[in-house]
């Protein structure tokens, strides 16, 4: 070890007194004890030399930093070891058909040689002596052979290098820290021990750590099997607690002892808080978990169909290898007593070895191992195409899935409006104001504003929220990401229109504080106006879907003050007086409140989103909370229910209490000697936030429409906003408008019976006012009626329907990191418009697969026909086509037209086509149609030329051996261009399905295959390849592709020849394919396919990581974690439902069950 190494180290020892063993026992497992050991909180923060209230510096020097990762490690996984590729050539050389012809051609160029170098010379006719050229074929197999493993390597490496990729931007994600007291945004990677970081609802832990302050409440269920949520409380205080039982055997997990310890990718279900790292990268929790977890990934599903097809064919090209070696074989044997009698040994040998290669070259060509790749192929450029397109696939499958999708439950806000919200209209106090109509209008008014209410909403505004202002530098790059300005424009010039980091509609009530109030500018920022009021600040109360509001409490002058915002019809029901602009608070009678009602219909008419902000005083008290209102585990707050008034609780000795539960007053007072008595909430502001549609939305749910996809859209908003903006995107139109079965609450919904909800569906438009449960339930109802569902959502509570759909969305900006990691696409922009883009690739991925296996069976088909058949009938028992021909064929069938079909971009006529089933055959009758037609044509060409050919062109009748080869290497051109122009009819599939007449299935896009043809430049340069080489080939090829020059006659035979496959598959195209049906069951022979599948061992693909495995060899790995082995309560927790990624995808599907009753609750991004 070097001095500077050696130096490092003891500084490092004396800044940190806290070793990463320590830290490790904290969380693995869970231990109190083990922080109390430690000297508490206070000897942990001041052993990590870091801050519990500012956190690290900002300003870190980077000896410190790189101190504290040499110490502590970084917070990032290593990557995975990715194949090499002589690793890569290395396996596909262990193919077991491959092994057995590289055998065969080592043999072969064995005696090959022995015939050259061993033999005596022959000669012609004319006494000239012939070349010596055996060995040739031996050397050509080997180095075909060699050309398709180093084709296939290049492509597998490839692939894995293009999934690294999309795996490494699947994991990025920023978190949030305090440094130097400022929060900041850092990528998650940046993080370092003895951070101090900031979580909420919705959000997964980013590395181990200890919580501070706050309180919340997390699902641990993906990396303990623990299904109840586990509530976290402070350390300071848990470990005052702890003290106060006086058990020191007892330890977290065990009764009544409270957990502060946050574990790396937990989820937060409640609450918010602040906590110090402990543990990051390999050294934490879910690193280690996610290291013992490394496999490789499986199969999609269209793979495996694929694979099982392949399996299929392969029978079939296994039988027809047997039956021709058995013929040839006995034709072989006989020969041995007739034509073979004179020959020598090695002669005789060769013979037989031919035939063996013959019979083996049949299984490699017959064997489909193209269609898994091209499955591959096209899955990877479709992902990396939707990246661009904003989309972030996160699971392989889901590519392929939304091809077929045949229904869109939708999210409202971000998804189809543009999540950019202003208050526009409202009122504050008893003044109305609507900015639609003038930026001034009602500011006049606000002047004469008294200071109460003034301070009442701008506490309410500005401290009861988690949203924070951004800096100067953030704000610009956050504009320059979504493409507001050029990366090289000034910052001055620039137009930050996002002043805000947070909830959108937080953001716009901080805007309303900023432009209205001006009380936040560059002299009073927000985090200042914060600081100074945090003394004041008793409890907080985190906004929640399940309740729909959040609150906090302060410190008043004559006691405390409940401030809470949230959904207006819910907080305007519990209010009972509101205040005017000059502060005076008067009750709200009957005509009032029918005049409220009537503004909050109105606003919601208008497609607004509609909050009430009010406020309640609590006179006189001395301490908080109340005692009859403490939370039963915690007396230090108060309960949210009681406090909000879900539960009443009135005492008899309260005579003004037992007075107004006889009025229609809310019954939400609670009495009593030492409580004081609260009588409602009271109205501060009724506001209107405007969140206009996207652009090009109303277009896109068009196209879904065209496209015979079904949008629906799901909200928490209520039935009047929901349905007018529906309305304006085209989900509702003039007759659906008004149809009360097109527009549902969510509480309606729910109670209806399942047969109802059957009945329901197919007309149901617009859910409002739904909870995820609602959407789950939705999303359950469609997928029972044979539907393809795809999910948008953003909150923590939407995992059970984005786990349950067929491909789950979330939001890439607006989403929970819950959310997140519990869908298969992301959406990088929040637009609806990506998710059009989605189908569109599923779509075309369907289709180039579905190209490829029509031109890969037409080329096995005709290949191995005329393979055996001219084997079998000639004199020699060789085919027509050499070994070595065979294996430039399989090159053509295999990698090229995968690269050439799979590449294909996706075309707006893609949209003009209904969904494929969820049990569509992957051959149609169009497919069977056109392999067997263009087989029969091709077979029919061939043939007239391998037995005909020599009187077309020597009519003479006599036939030399050159000739002989002339006619064979004509065939075998000639067979080659076939492929080649049928490759271009293949670039369109046929789309007459169902239409019965000839004259209706004459169309343009029926049987215009050049449609889009420079959009593919992989197909032409690969179409370039083919037919380069195969000229190549013709003119160079000699003997090692036995080839005899050509005649200009044989050359121009060979491509007009080639060429009929266009008209004759125009030709078939047009032919009903239910005349096919009648003569040809393409069902029975699809069934009698899949009866012929075996198992073989399926090459690895390096898909995303994130893909499901099995788990059956792994539990030994998960229960390595000492935390996993912990028994609580009785409760063994177990290690089955565990996070596979390297990243952070969650693959337990006991996560966010189903009956679940945290996620039955009500959803509203506020």
């Amino acid at each position: 070890m070097s001095i500077s190494r050696k130096t490092t180290d003891l500084e490092a020892r004396d800044r940190f007194r806290v070793s990463v063993n320590d830290l490790g026992a904290l969380h693995d497992p869970k231990s109190l004890i083990k922080l109390q050991e430690l000297g508490g909180i206070d000897a942990l923060v001041s052993g990590l030399a870091t801050d519990e209230v500012r956190g690290l510096s900002k300003d870190i020097p980077q000896t410190e930093l790189k101190q504290r990762q040499h110490v502590y490690g970084v917070n990032m996984l290593p990557k995975k070891a990715s194949k090499s590729f002589l690793r890569l050539c290395w396996e596909a050389l262990k193919d077991k058909i491959l092994i057995m012809l590289t055998v065969a051609a080592i043999v072969s160029l064995a005696l090959g040689l022995y015939e050259t170098f061993g033999q005596p010379p022959e000669y012609d006719d004319e006494g000239k002596k012939l070349p010596k050229v055996e060995w040739v074929e031996g050397v050509a197999i080997i180095v075909a052979i060699a050309i398709v493993v180093i084709v296939g390597s290049v492509n597998d490496y490839n692939k894995e290098r293009q999934f690294s990729k999309l795996n490494a931007k699947k994991d990025d994600r920023n978190v949030i820290v305090y440094r130097s007291g400022e929060k900041q945004f850092i990528p998650i990677g940046q993080l370092l021990v003895g951070d101090l970081i900031y979580v909420e609802t919705g959000e997964v832990v980013p590395a181990d750590s200890v919580l501070v302050s706050g309180e919340c409440e997390c699902d641990e269920s993906s990396l303990t099997g623990e299904t109840h949520a586990i509530r976290k409380i402070p350390a300071a205080y848990a470990l005052e607690r702890y003290k106060a039982l006086g058990n020191v055997s007892k330890d977290i997990g065990d009764k009544g002892v409270d957990d502060p310890m946050l574990i790396s990718g937990a989820k937060l279900i409640s609450g918010q808080g602040k906590a110090i790292v402990t543990a990051v990268g390999t050294n934490s929790m879910h690193g280690k978990i996610m290291m013992s977890l490394r496999h490789e990934s499986e199969e999609t599903p269209l793979q495996a169909r694929l694979s099982h097809l392949a399996d299929g064919i392969a029978r079939f090209g296994f039988l027809a290898a047997i039956i021709l070696f058995i013929v040839l074989f006995i034709k072989f044997c006989v020969k041995l007593g007739t034509d073979y009698k004179y020959l020598t040994g090695a002669q005789k040998g060769t013979k037989f070895l031919n035939i063996l290669i013959t019979a083996i070259t049949i299984i490699v060509v017959a064997v489909p191992e193209g269609l898994p790749l091209a499955v591959t192929l096209a899955l990877a450029f479709a992902t990396t195409r939707m990246t661009k397109d904003g989309n972030l696939v996160r699971v392989l499958k889901s590519c392929e899935t939304m091809g077929g999708a045949t229904a869109i439950c939708s999210d409202k806000t971000g998804t189809l409006t543009e999540n950019r919200m202003r208050v526009v209209r409202g009122f504050i106090g008893d003044n109305d104001f609507d900015y639609t109509v003038s930026r001034d209008n009602g500011e006049a008014d606000l002047e004469t504003i008294s200071d109460n209410l003034k301070n009442s909403l701008l506490d309410n505004i500005l401290l009861n929220s988690t949203a924070f202002e951004a800096s100067k530098e953030e704000q610009i790059s956050r504009v320059q990401k979504k493409g507001l300005f050029k990366k090289g424009d000034k910052p001055q010039k620039a137009k930050v229109e996002e002043p805000f980091v947070g909830s959108k509609t937080e953001c716009a009530l901080l805007l309303l504080a900023q432009e209205r109030f001006h009380a936040i500018n560059e002299n009073t920022p927000l985090e200042l106006i914060r600081e100074q009021s945090q003394h004041r600040i008793v409890q907080v109360i985190p906004f929640e879907s399940s309740r729909k509001w959040g609150g906090i409490v302060v410190k008043t002058s004559s006691g405390y003050r409940f401030y809470i915002k949230g959904a207006s019809e819910l907080v305007f029901s519990r209010c009972t007086a509101r205040t005017t602009l000059d502060g005076k608070i008067v009750p709200i009678t009957s005509a009032t409140k029918e005049e409220i009602t009537s503004k909050i219909t109105d606003l919601a008419e208008h497609a607004l989103r509609t909050l009430c902000l009010a406020h309640c005083d609590f006179e006189g008290l001395e301490s908080w909370p109340p005692a009859n209102m403490a939370k039963s585990d915690n007396r230090r707050e108060a309960d949210p229910n009681i406090l909000f008034g879900e539960t009443v609780e009135i005492l008899a000795n309260d005579a003004n209490a037992a007075a107004i539960q006889n009025t229609n007053l809310p019954k939400i007072v609670i009495g009593g000697e030492t409580t004081p008595k609260r009588e409602g909430l009271v109205l501060d502001s009724l506001v209107g936030i405007q969140d206009p549609l996207r652009e090009g939305v109303k277009e896109a749910v068009a196209k879904c429409a065209t496209a015979g996809v079904r949008v629906r859209m799901v909200t928490g908003d209520n039935i009047l906003t929901a349905r007018a903006i529906a309305k304006n995107c085209g989900i509702l139109n003039e007759e659906t408008f008004n149809d009360p079965t097109a527009c549902m609450e969510g509480p309606v919904f729910r109670t209806l019976s399942p047969q109802e909800r059957i009945n329901l569906v197919p007309k149901l438009c617009v859910l409002a006012r739904s909870s995820p449960e609602d959407k789950r339930i939705l999303v359950d109802t469609l997928r029972k009626q044979g539907e393809v569902v795809a999910v948008t959502g953003d909150g923590t509570n939407d995992a059970p329907a984005l786990k349950l759909a067929d491909v789950g969305f979330s939001m890439g900006i607006a989403g929970t990191e819950v959310a997140r990691e519990a869908s298969d696409i992301i959406l990088t922009t929040d637009d609806f418009s990506s998710i059009v883009n989605a189908i569109k690739w599923g779509r075309t991925v369907a289709t180039s697969i579905r190209k490829f296996v029509q031109f890969q069976l037409t080329v096995n088909v005709t290949a191995v026909a005329l393979t055996f058949i001219s084997a079998v009938a000639s004199s020699d028992d060789s085919s027509v086509l050499t070994a070595v021909q065979l294996l430039w064929v399989n090159l053509i069938m295999d990698t090229l037209a995968a690269l050439a079909l799979a590449t294909d971009k996706p075309d707006e006529d893609i949209l003009n086509r209904k969904p494929a089933g969820r049990h569509a055959p992957l051959i149609s009758t169009s497919m069977w149609k056109m392999i067997l037609g263009q087989s029969i044509v091709q077979l029919v060409i061939t043939f007239v030329l391998h037995f005909a050919g020599a009187k077309i062109f020597f009519p003479n009748g006599h036939v030399n051996d050159h000739q002989s080869t002339q006619i064979a290497a004509m065939t075998f051109n000639t067979f080659v261009w076939l492929q080649f122009f049928n490759l271009f009819l293949t670039r369109k599939l046929d789309e007459g399905d169902g239409i019965t007449k000839v004259k209706d299935r004459i169309t343009r896009s029926n049987l215009d295959f050049t449609q889009h043809f420079f959009r593919n430049w992989y197909f032409i340069s690969i179409a370039a390849i083919i037919g380069g080489f195969q000229i190549l080939i013709m003119y160079v090829g000699g003997a090692a592709f036995s080839i005899a020059r050509q005649t200009g006659a044989m050359w121009g035979t060979a491509v007009i020849c080639g060429l009929l496959s266009i008209p004759a598959g125009i030709i078939i195209r047009i032919i009903p394919d239910i005349w096919v049906e009648k003569v040809f069951p393409t069902r029975a022979f699809n069934k009698v396919i899949s009866l012929l599948t075996f198992k073989r061992k399926k090459k690895s693909d390096p898909e995303l990581e994130s893909e499901p495995g099995d788990f059956k060899d792994e539990n030994e790995n998960i229960l390595s974690v000492s935390h996993i082995k912990h028994i609580s309560d009785g409760r063994s927790r177990s290690s089955t439902s565990t996070d596979t990624s390297v990243g952070s995808q969650t693959t337990d599907n006991t996560l966010f069950s189903q009956n679940d009753s945290r996620f039955t609750a009500h959803s509203q991004d506020l």
